[in-house]
Parts: C-alpha cells; sequence; structure tokens
C-alpha cells in the first residue's frame, strides 16, 4: 500500500526548494520567506534543501552560486544537491569538447555571469580558450562547491534528489546519471517506490503533487516563481516567491 501520507521525524521541518536556474533575485525572496517563516514558526530541527540545477538560463548563475556558499553555514542546515546542470559544468571543467552541448542546456549564461565577454564564446579560439577562461574566473570556493553536492538526500520517509529515480531499483544501486536526467520511467510510475520522492527537473506550470512523488520545479527562470515545498511531521505547505514577494499556502489539487 502506498504511503500517500509521509512524515518526518518530530521538530523536523524541510524547505525543499526547486530549480532555481540563475534567478538570484528569486532565491534572495525565498530566502527572507524562509527566515519569515522561521521566527513565525520556530522548529527545533529546520533543513533547506535546493534540488540541483542553481546556473545556466537565467541572468546571475555566480550570484546563485554566492548565496548558497554564504548560507552554508546558517540556520537553517542547508543541503544542496546536484543537478544535470551542475555535472555539465563539471563535464566541461574536464573536457572542452563538452561545451556546445552544455551552451545547448544554456551555460551560455553561467559562462557570461562568470566575466566571460561574448568575444570569448565567439572568438576563433575555441571551446579549449573558453574552458582557460572559465576555469581563470571560477573560484575555488565555487569550484569545491560543485564537486561536493551529493546527488540525493533522505529524511523520514522522503527522499529528495534532483530528477528523480529508477523504478525497481535500490538507492545504492542507482544511477548518478539517472538521479540527475530521468523522466519517462520515473514520471510515469504510479506505483510506491518505497519513499515518497521530491524533486525538480521536470518544468510544470503548476506544483504537481502525486501519490509517490512531488515536482517543484515551476521553472522559475522563465515564469518568475520559484517554489519550495515546507514538510513538517504529514503536512505539506508551499511558499511562491516572486518578484513581488512571497506567499505561504496550505492546499493545492492532489492528482491520482
Amino acid at each position: 500500500m502506498q504511503n500517500t501520507h509521509p512524515t518526518l521525524p518530530e521538530g523536523t521541518r524541510v524547505y525543499a526548494t526547486g530549480d532555481i536556474h540563475g534567478r538570484l533575485d528569486l532565491l534572495e525572496v525565498m530566502g527572507k520567506a524562509i527566515e519569515s517563516d522561521l521566527k513565525n514558526r520556530p522548529i527545533t530541527d529546520p533543513v533547506s534543501i535546493f534540488l540541483g540545477d542553481y546556473i545556466d538560463r537565467g541572468p546571475d548563475s555566480q550570484g546563485v552560486i554566492d548565496f548558497l556558499v554564504d548560507h552554508h553555514h546558517r540556520t537553517p542546515r542547508q543541503v544542496c544537491l546536484k543537478g544535470n546542470h551542475e555535472a555539465s559544468l563539471l563535464e566541461f571543467l574536464q573536457d572542452a569538447g563538452t561545451l556546445y552541448h552544455w551552451e545547448d542546456l544554456g551555460g551560455t549564461e553561467t559562462l557570461l555571469s562568470y566575466g566571460l565577454s561574448i568575444h570569448d564564446l565567439m572568438g576563433s579560439a575555441g571551446a579549449e580558450s573558453v574552458q582557460t577562461i572559465f576555469k581563470e574566473n571560477l573560484s575555488k570556493l565555487h569550484e569545491t562547491f560543485f564537486e561536493s553536492l551529493p546527488l540525493h538526500y533522505q529524511c523520514g520517509d522522503y527522499l529528495f534528489v534532483h530528477a528523480g529515480i529508477r523504478p525497481g531499483v535500490p538507492l545504492e544501486d542507482q544511477r548518478a546519471e539517472e538521479l540527475m536526467w530521468i523522466r519517462g520511467p520515473f514520471l510515469d510510475f504510479q506505483e510506491d517506490f518505497g519513499v515518497f520522492v521530491v524533486h525538480g527537473h521536470t518544468p510544470v506550470e503548476h506544483i504537481d503533487r502525486r501519490s509517490n512523488r512531488l515536482d517543484v520545479d515551476t521553472e522559475a527562470y522563465a515564469s518568475g516563481r520559484l517554489t519550495c515545498a515546507v514538510l513538517e511531521g504529514a503536512n505539506m505547505k508551499f511558499i511562491t516567491a516572486t518578484t513581488d514577494g512571497w506567499d505561504l499556502f496550505d492546499f493545492i489539487p492532489t492528482h491520482k
């Protein structure tokens, strides 16, 4: 029987934020919203989980990473997971030949945010030159941040992961690529995963809650709405952050 009412340990509250994609403006609003909620509703063990895809597409990837690094040792405790876009950045650091694949995913905006110019990207020197300049501009602190990102985090009945999991495969046997990239086999699965999965990666217009999973990627870079699930006990609330402010609310339609 599916656990359609997953719970967290007593005294724990999780703030799980979806794909940010360079929208520092929305992340700053979300940070204030979480701080305000904790002030109004204090709890013993708050955890802020970011579900990956901090970079690319939006205008300020470097600023987003600065924010996450700066808040790492603050309250609430912070967990940042690896998304496929962070994996693509790391691949480019190792292999300049992956530049064009990364650019197709929105990597150009990240390179520009780290101080590269259009001339650098369009110059005749090619991908190796872009890689060299990017390595020079990327601080060791940021490089260490990208390299240290875990693929998943489990708490209570919940599993937090960027994209999803392969049904029927134990967590310890899941392939890293699928945890960051999977769609169809995960999204189409309607049975019990053994855990309730909270994820991003697949953009949705509205928060998508199913009996076995929750998708909070509301495509912030394009929609202007960054979404966070607020989980406590068996309760589920949501924060939506926009440039106009933020809202905390309780109810969303549940898909079967």
